[in-house]
């Protein structure tokens, strides 16, 4: 997404764990905020409106509408757990590398 550049490449603002995907892996997706990332997400041009902040539990409405069913439909293993981990990164006061 053009004007959208991410330091952690390894770990979305929305929960994404991008380390564990074969797709990240296989250097076929870049990840978001990575060359041309995903043109399509909603996430990242929210992102882009709020500041272009690092992760999505920084902003102050955090969680939002989009979130509200954000792990219950895709059975991609590193989408199940975005809420959880996003509360983890939060606690562990992640770190872009």
């Amino acid at each position: 997404m053009k004007g959208f550049h991410r330091e952690n490449q390894l770990f979305s603002l929305c929960g994404l764990n991008c380390g564990l995907c074969p797709m990240h892996l296989n250097k076929y997706c870049p990840g978001c905020g990575g060359g041309e990332g995903n043109q399509s997400c909603k996430i990242a041009k929210c992102s882009l409106e709020h500041d272009g902040v690092e992760y999505c539990f920084q902003y102050s409405e955090y969680p939002c509408e989009k979130y509200k069913h954000i792990d219950d439909f895709d059975s991609f293993i590193t989408h199940r757990n975005r809420k959880a981990d996003l509360k983890k990164a939060k606690e562990y006061r992640i770190k872009a590398p």
